[in-house]
């Protein structure tokens, strides 16, 4: 799990030197899903996906009265999500935007492996992908993710060791 605090106890949580980021053990958890993804190509040009998925995620009980750990559940939750791609034939430059809604407090991903199979990104997210001229090996693409554009989905808790802000998703625009 991913948050932002500080002041929290070092042999818990491994804290980012550069910010006020956290990474943290949830502990183990286990449970079964279901997902069911539909992708149309509406026109050469144009693609549309939506996927409902059904699954656990670790939440935060109501009190907390002992370490984090301790406080987190794992509960079964839904999500839907709709993306639509337009690529423009001329120069083969791909935009994506799409919006993934979870139906409560999630810790932890619904569905890791479908949304990188459907690029399905929790909350508001757009990414724009450019090919680049051929040179060398391979095929080179320059692109731009902004993910969470909203901030959605951060979790305040107050932990014996301190307040804290856990992130499942946290709002980033990244450039490759």
């Amino acid at each position: 799990m991913f948050g932002q605090g500080r002041g929290l106890p070092i042999s818990e949580y491994f804290q980012d030197s550069f910010s006020n980021g956290f990474a943290y053990d949830g502990g183990s958890s286990s449970s079964w899903g279901a997902r069911v993804a539909l992708r149309e190509k509406l026109s050469d040009d144009v693609e549309w996906t939506t996927v409902y998925a059904y699954g656990g995620v670790l939440t935060p009980l109501e009190e907390m009265s002992g370490p984090l750990r301790d406080s987190l559940r794992n509960t079964s939750r839904n999500s839907v999500g709709s993306n639509i791609s337009w690529t423009y034939p001329k120069s083969h430059t791909k935009v994506t935007a799409g919006y993934k809604w979870v139906s409560g407090s999630a810790l932890s991903r619904l569905d890791n492996y479908g949304e990188t199979l459907f690029q399905m990104d929790p909350f508001v997210h757009i990414s724009v992908r450019q090919q680049l001229p051929r040179f060398g090996l391979g095929h080179w693409e320059a692109m731009a993710d902004c993910e969470n554009l909203l901030a959605q989905g951060y979790v305040p808790v107050i932990t014996k060791d301190g307040p804290a802000m856990l992130v499942p998703a946290f709002r980033t625009v990244r450039a490759e």
